[in-house]
């Protein structure tokens, strides 16, 4: 497979977003696969960072625009290097040089509209969206949201994949987790001050102003070269014994694993940190750290703090608690995250349907007979083996219907099955087999069915009934864009155009904001 990433990476939007799309790259191209970046060719980006670890990179060659002028646009659309439309042309245009299967886009200023532009050029093309503001529909096929504990978007996408068990950490970290967490537990001797790429708030000196009042602990400081808080931090760390300076450091896992006690930004160093079990101080160092933020707290893994408070003496306090409430901070951080979110997007993204065939009537058996299965399906009773050998004979002689395997990481998870009922439409229905099936297969299945589905000649709407007791399906058929239509007998009957399909897609919508 190919992918192309759009994310953009500078003092003002921070390093985490092409940080994470490298560590999704390196993964991807590990496995065998193309990987190709689209990036703002403004100075100071991190398109050279990229390079360095061996990727192509298109970039988008600056244009003057004024968001204000565009009453659709994102509130970060100010971060963008050209007009959305002139950006999605040139993504476009890379993609279908590129041949991309996928493109991924991590960029906080683009939206659906940007999306369905790409869709016009090359319309078989899958959008993977990392997304943690959840302000704007995306138009994607799937969406990562690696900061929310809750699983609630307002935008959710298709299919998503929600939470910490998918941040995107570099390996080193999965790697150093056994080792850090048996560090944990002692006293507080180190201290890990992580402001953040750029430090445009001014964390770095505002920790170490209040790391003054605990002489005895060690420090280490990790920023940016071009960080604008450094004059600052070069004039504290050298009056300060035990104290260091580590720009542009490329062992965070080893940092972390050497702290005891961190106090840094929100942002993608926070799981780090979770993977790790290094308790933390958190300071939302910008508006949209704030609410991943609140979750670690209400999780017991950080105590957080807004910047303004942190400015007006509540830091110094703050580290009082964390270093007595040490263990017990750890012991939550590292209940969140693993660090093996790479492997799971990569898996997902490589999902994909193979055909049912006779070989696999017992896989198939087996999970149509589970006890959960059958108690949601319309017909709840036990398989009888020879009549299923029967039922999947004649199934598969049908040219009017569709029966598949869905599969992502090399596993078989899950069974679709659709056929045509005339007039252009096709009723469907799916189960996820496999126990131990990860998070969120079954949605990433049934978006992929219905792409699947609509590129099929004639296919103008889907139809599916859902046991009235069975609230999660239901939420995934409308979370798809399905509309309750009725009823049948004591199911409920979802309907999904081939326009509202397209719809939430991003095709077709330029003028419209979902609300």
């Amino acid at each position: 497979m190919r992918f192309l990433i759009r994310t953009d990476g500078d003092l003002k939007i921070g390093g985490g977003h092409v940080m994470r799309c490298l560590t999704l790259a390196a993964e991807a191209r590990r496995r065998g696969h193309g990987v190709t970046f689209v990036t703002a060719g403004t100075p100071g980006t991190m398109a050279g960072r990229i390079r360095s670890e061996g990727f192509d990179v298109t970039e988008v060659t600056p244009v003057p625009h004024d968001p204000a002028a565009d009453p659709m646009a994102p509130a970060h659309a100010g971060w963008l290097a050209a007009p959305w439309q002139t950006d999605a042309e040139i993504t476009a245009r890379a993609a279908q040089a590129f041949g991309a299967d996928w493109v991924v886009v991590d960029h906080y200023g683009l939206d659906a509209r940007w999306a369905g532009r790409l869709r016009q050029a090359r319309p078989d093309l899958r959008i993977l969206a990392l997304d943690d503001l959840d302000d704007r529909p995306l138009g994607a096929d799937l969406v990562l949201d690696q900061t929310r504990l809750d699983g609630a978007r307002r935008y959710p996408g298709p299919a998503q994949m929600i939470g910490p068990d998918f941040a995107l950490l570099r390996p080193e970290f999965a790697s150093a987790r056994e080792g850090a967490l048996q560090r944990r537990g002692g006293p507080v001797k180190r201290v890990l001050i992580a402001p953040g790429m750029g430090d445009a708030a001014g964390l770095a000196p505002l920790a170490l102003d209040a790391l003054a009042g605990f002489p005895d602990l060690a420090i280490d400081v990790v920023m940016g070269s071009a960080s604008q808080s450094r004059a600052e931090v070069e004039a504290r760390v050298a009056g300060r014994q035990g104290a260091a300076l580590h720009l542009d450091a490329t062992d965070m896992a080893g940092l972390m694993t050497a702290a005891d006690l961190c106090v840094g930004a929100g942002g993608m160093t926070s799981w780090e940190r979770c993977c790790l079990g290094l308790p933390t101080v958190a300071v939302a160092v910008a508006d949209n750290q704030q609410p991943a933020l609140a979750g670690l707290a209400g999780a017991g893994a950080v105590i957080a703090l807004d910047l303004e408070t942190a400015r007006n003496g509540a830091l110094e306090p703050a580290i009082a608690r964390a270093i007595a409430e040490a263990s017990t901070l750890s012991s939550a951080a590292s209940r969140l995250c693993d660090g093996a979110g790479a492997v799971r997007v990569t898996d997902a993204l490589e999902g994909a349907f193979r055909p049912v065939t006779k070989g696999d009537a017992r896989l198939l058996f087996d999970w149509r007979n589970r006890p959960d299965i059958r108690a949601v399906s319309l017909n709840t009773g036990e398989l009888v083996w020879d009549d299923h050998v029967n039922w999947l004979e004649r199934a598969l002689a049908r040219a009017d219907a569709l029966f598949l395997i869905w599969s992502e990481g090399g596993r078989d998870l899950g069974h679709a099955s659709a056929r045509d009922l005339g007039g252009g439409t096709w009723q469907w229905s799916f189960y996820i087999g496999a126990e131990d099936a990860p998070k969120g297969a079954g949605g990433r299945m049934m978006a992929s069915f219905a792409r699947t589905l609509f590129a099929r000649p004639g296919v103008d709407a889907l139809r599916a009934e859902v046991v009235a007791d069975n609230p999660a399906s239901a939420a995934l058929h409308r979370r798809l864009g399905f509309r309750e239509t009725g009823r049948d007998g004591g199911a409920l009957v979802f309907t999904l155009t081939r326009c509202d399909h397209e719809a939430l897609l991003g095709l077709g919508n330029e003028g419209q904001r979902d609300g």
